[in-house]
């Protein structure tokens, strides 16, 4: 399979089997056994299927990049997002425990953060990109915390839901970007393919006009 993506993928290869067709039907339809008016009419419809199929592998190959893009960006969001709520964390924790624990500016805060602050850490250790922070994640949030202010919890809440949904388009564009063997198969074949639907095509062209000269 590797080998005829790398021929499809060649110019001099596509264009082999291009001459190689266009020869091959001249010899056979024109030469050897040379059809009618109303048979090349029939030859219309194979050259048509052949390349509808080809573009089939177009459209596969398109939905298939299209997914690698998506993939790329909502990996870097969610990586930024997963990031950006390590770092609130860390920021609240130490601005509400103050030094250590020692000299705690905002003890409910504190100890809020701590304990989400250690359960982010054990989600990230335990499990690989793209990890699950549950839906349920901030339960507790809306406990009127001194030292939390609307925008605060705005914040946290919205960088929490932006990386639930850049790790669902991420999740859902990599089983779009899964490639079966049949969906291979039809993206290698696809330029050869084309080429012989336009090899066909010529010589249609070319028998028609013989017998219409």
């Amino acid at each position: 399979m590797d080998r005829l993506l790398e021929a499809s993928s060649d110019p001099f290869w596509v264009l082999f089997v291009f001459f190689g067709a266009l020869a091959l039907c001249h010899q056979l339809l024109i030469k050897t056994y040379p059809l009618t008016l109303k048979q090349w009419k029939l030859v219309e419809y194979m050259w048509v299927a052949l390349a509808l199929v080809s573009i089939f592998g177009i459209i596969e190959e398109a939905r298939f990049y299209g997914a690698k893009i998506t993939i790329e960006k909502s990996r870097g969001l969610a990586e930024n997002k997963i990031n950006a709520l390590e770092n609130w964390f860390d920021v609240y924790r130490e601005y509400a425990c103050g030094n250590n624990g020692d000299d705690m500016k905002h003890p409910e805060l504190c100890r809020w953060t701590k304990v989400k602050n250690s359960d982010l850490h054990l989600i990230l250790s335990n499990e690989d990109f793209p990890v699950d922070v549950p839906e349920n994640f901030l339960v507790g949030l809306d406990t009127q915390f001194s030292g939390l202010g609307v925008p605060d919890r705005k914040v946290l809440t919205g960088i929490h839901q932006d990386y639930r949904v850049a790790r669902q388009q991420y999740l859902v564009a990599l089983r779009a970007g899964h490639r079966s063997s049949f969906s291979v198969l039809i993206i290698a074949l696809a330029p050869m393919i084309f080429a012989i639907a336009v090899a066909i095509k010529f010589t249609k062209v070319t028998g028609e006009y013989l017998l219409t000269k």
